[in-house]
């Protein structure tokens, strides 16, 4: 479980994961040229070819730091050249290892916003991440009745407006979250299960209204990863053990939440 206080701890990339436990890592995605440089070493070259296509510089480094610090830090894990790692992915885009790399099943997803990122890790168990920068203008009405349940809808619009914001990412980022775990993509609509995401309230998947996935077969977990970020993980299972740690800063040394 993850306390309030929400402790992330700097390291170097983990060599090992235990069945139990769910590994998020919290990465600043600010880094001079040189930093980059370095880090674009490590992708593939169909990544790089998607990196270069991006038009703005900003929005170019981040994909790279995002995609070099995945690499690594599976690389770690898997104990292989982050440089070989070879991604498959899903009918929905949902990525993985090759089989012959991952004779251990892990499991991983990634999510950045803006200025950051973060990178879930588990062994054999399914999980999703998102985060999201909080932008106000975005938590409309609108927004909501088009992505969100009935039920999610009425909860909002009977919450106090100054509670508006904070439940909307709330909600969105644990039904982001909860999507990218089941690596179906779009194909399941946004308003066809509903989460739990009133401020106070404890992050639970309350209702599948359609296929077969039961809603207590996941359990979700509020992630607080810096002032002006909302983020969840949404694992499959129950009673799982959360480490938090903080990319490349110094090993050892704990990072409080910025929130």
């Amino acid at each position: 479980m993850v306390d309030s206080a929400n402790v992330w701890v700097a390291s170097a990339p983990r060599d090992e994961i235990h069945p139990a436990e769910v590994h998020i890592w919290r990465v600043s995605l600010t880094r001079t040229e040189d930093e980059t440089r370095y880090h674009r070493q490590f992708l593939s070259p169909p990544e790089i070819e998607r990196a270069d296509r991006y038009y703005f510089d900003r929005d170019r480094n981040r994909f790279i730091i995002a995609r070099s610090v995945l690499r690594q830090l599976l690389g770690a894990y898997l104990h292989i050249d982050p440089r070989l790692i070879d991604f498959v992915y899903g009918p929905q885009g949902k990525p993985d290892v090759v089989a012959f790399q991952n004779s251990s099943r892990m499991r991983f997803n990634l999510s950045h916003s803006s200025e950051l990122a973060l990178v879930a890790v588990s062994l054999n168990l399914e999980l999703g991440i998102d985060v999201e920068e909080i932008k106000p203008d975005f938590a409309g009405r609108e927004i909501a009745t088009r992505f969100f349940s009935p039920e999610e809808c009425a909860k909002l619009e009977g919450l106090p407006p100054n509670a508006h914001v904070d439940a909307f990412f709330n909600c969105w980022t644990r039904k982001e979250a909860y999507i990218k775990a089941r690596g179906e993509g779009l194909s399941i609509p946004l308003d066809s299960f509903e989460v739990a995401f009133v401020p106070g309230e404890k992050p639970a998947l309350l209702q599948v209204k359609t296929g077969s996935d039961r809603a207590s077969g996941w359990q979700f977990y509020a992630l607080h990863p810096g002032p002006g970020y909302k983020a969840a993980v949404a694992v499959e299972g129950k009673d799982h053990s959360l480490q938090l740690w903080e990319w490349e800063a110094k090993s050892g040394t704990d990072v409080q939440s910025r929130e």
